[in-house]
């Protein structure tokens, strides 16, 4: 099983093909087994491409599909599979939590998760609520969130494309939850 991926879909900007990412790394060769496509770094298995899945399931998605539902695997598995490639862990989380600031240094926050803390780069007032990418976990545009939190912004989640700016929770969000858990997945 492969642990802590990323999902792309989008038809309208690159047609049918569902983008599983391991790492960004930089790819240097591919092996193509039925509609998966292997995408390797050396000898490591970086991503795959999964092609033509509207023949199989509906997706709706244009971009990141930040916290995959266990169904959605589930099908993606099978296919996976079904073509001799290594499947998917169900994810536990998405990697974006709900944190409040309870300090600022200086441009550099740290961030209470409820049980336990993080620190992270961006101009906030102690009291914000905020939603953080967490370490080693996937941004929309690709890239992994290399120190200890990564503080989002309405674009980055997904929620408006041409808004850069930083989400400012409610206050009565709660810290420490999930911001793309639902009690039904």
């Amino acid at each position: 099983m492969m642990k802590n991926y990323a999902l792309y879909y989008s038809y309208k900007g690159i047609g049918d093909v569902l983008i599983v990412m391991f790492d960004d790394k930089k790819p240097t060769r591919n092996e193509t087994k039925g509609r998966v496509t292997i995408i390797y770094h050396d000898d490591e298995i970086i991503g795959y491409n999964i092609f033509n899945v509207k023949e199989i399931i509906k997706i709706k998605n244009e971009g990141m599909i930040y916290y995959p539902n266990p169904a959605l695997v589930s099908v993606l598995n099978t296919i996976l599979i079904n073509e001799g490639v290594k499947p998917l862990d169900i994810l536990e989380e998405s990697g974006y939590m709900t944190a409040e600031v309870i300090k600022n240094d200086n441009g550099l926050v740290t961030l209470s998760l409820g049980n336990k803390e993080v620190t992270a780069k961006a101009d906030l007032n102690v009291g914000d609520k905020v939603v953080v990418a967490l370490k080693d976990t996937f941004l929309y545009d690709g890239s992994i969130v290399k120190d200890c939190a990564h503080v989002c912004t309405y674009k980055e989640l997904g929620i408006k494309v041409e808004e850069d700016q930083i989400l400012l929770l409610d206050e009565d969000a709660e810290i420490g939850k999930d911001f793309f858990s639902s009690e039904v997945r």
